[in-house]
């Protein structure tokens, strides 16, 4: 595979995180860098789903956000009580 040479710039303090990450990784940033947008372009069918967990896909259809479907649940415990 042929590569192609990109410049980042980015802060000084992120620059150490970096070069500390890719030390304890045992990787070069580049490869880190690579790792990261790949794992951003996959697509749901690249990824394996057990089949326990994939026939729960799509059962709830709420345009409610998760934290106040969580609290509306809640709070219909607490009133059962």
């Amino acid at each position: 595979m042929s590569k192609t040479k990109l410049t980042l710039y980015i802060d000084e303090k992120t620059g150490e995180l970096a070069k500390k990450t890719a030390k304890l990784s045992g990787k070069s940033i580049s490869a880190l860098v690579q790792e990261f947008f790949r794992q951003k372009a996959r697509t749901p069918s690249d990824i394996h789903i057990d089949a326990a967990v994939m026939k729960w896909i799509g059962v709830l259809k709420s345009k409610k956000a998760y934290k106040e479907l969580r609290e509306e649940s809640l709070d219909e415990r607490l009133r059962r009580l």
